[in-house]
């Protein structure tokens, strides 16, 4: 995609700017892509990977314009909230921003979400043969069932399965984007890092929220179970007090689009 399309595509009146920021990333799940400016730039401008090899590398120039507009989309959305992207420094640090970022995976919250991560996988292993929707076990239903051929109790089923697997992953890539941020804004003073932290945080408590409410959906429907989502639960709940601890002011956060 070029940059005279991407032009043509922002002067869509329906775009509501910086809507893409601060989302959970489930384009197929989201109301709101008419409105995203990210969604239309993939839409329009993102090439079959699995083309030819002439192709793939002409695809691979494509998706580095894509990422420097994008970088540029980023610095005016920072200026339209009357601060200023920060720049990498000249001195850069590779080894010493590492070690920054292994600081941060170590630390209490990133350990609690990477251990639910992990536990999630293993929970699902271990019960999902055992457990049964109508006359078939739940690993059948998820492994060899197509959606359209669902019933209604298995499409719930389905949708609960995939919104905690779904943000399985969200919870520590949003909530190290927080802790990284808010270490920065430390460092540095700046107030985008500031701005970046305390919203990444309310992705983060949001998607929480969402695996509570689908593992709670879950135990009503396989009580058999129950215990052996307590642990799930547990680590949960108390994971969302130490983030909303850690950003007591994410709560309130309003992100343009989902939160106006």
């Amino acid at each position: 995609m070029n940059k005279d399309l991407l032009y043509a595509l922002i002067q869509n009146p329906y775009l509501i700017p910086g809507i893409y920021n601060y989302c959970d990333g489930w384009c197929e799940r989201c109301d709101f892509t008419n409105n995203c400016l990210n969604y239309k730039m993939m839409e329009e401008g993102v090439p079959d990977l699995e083309s030819a090899n002439s192709e793939a590398e002409e695809a691979m120039d494509n998706l580095d314009e894509m990422f420097q507009i994008s970088m540029e989309l980023l610095k005016q959305a920072a200026k339209d909230l009357g601060m200023e992207m920060p720049e990498k420094s000249e001195d850069f640090d590779s080894k010493a921003e590492e070690a920054k970022d292994d600081l941060i995976f170590k630390s209490s919250l990133m350990t609690q979400a990477d251990s639910y991560s992990d536990m999630v996988d293993k929970w699902f292993v271990e019960f999902e043969g055992l457990l049964y929707v109508g006359s078939g076990s739940l690993k059948e239903l998820l492994d060899y069932t197509d959606e359209e051929e669902m019933s209604k109790e298995e499409q719930d089923i389905f949708n609960i399965y995939e919104i905690i697997r779904w943000y399985q992953f969200i919870i520590p890539s949003k909530l190290f984007r927080s802790l990284r941020s808010k270490a920065q804004s430390e460092e540095t003073g700046n107030e985008f890092y500031q701005h970046d932290s305390i919203a990444s945080g309310k992705v983060a408590l949001l998607s929480i929220d969402k695996s509570i409410e689908a593992w709670t959906v879950f135990m009503h429907e396989f009580p058999e179970a129950e215990d052996s989502m307590l642990p799930l639960l547990l680590l949960l709940s108390g994971l969302r007090s130490l983030v909303e601890k850690k950003f007591p002011d994410s709560r309130e956060f309003i992100r343009p689009g989902f939160d106006i």
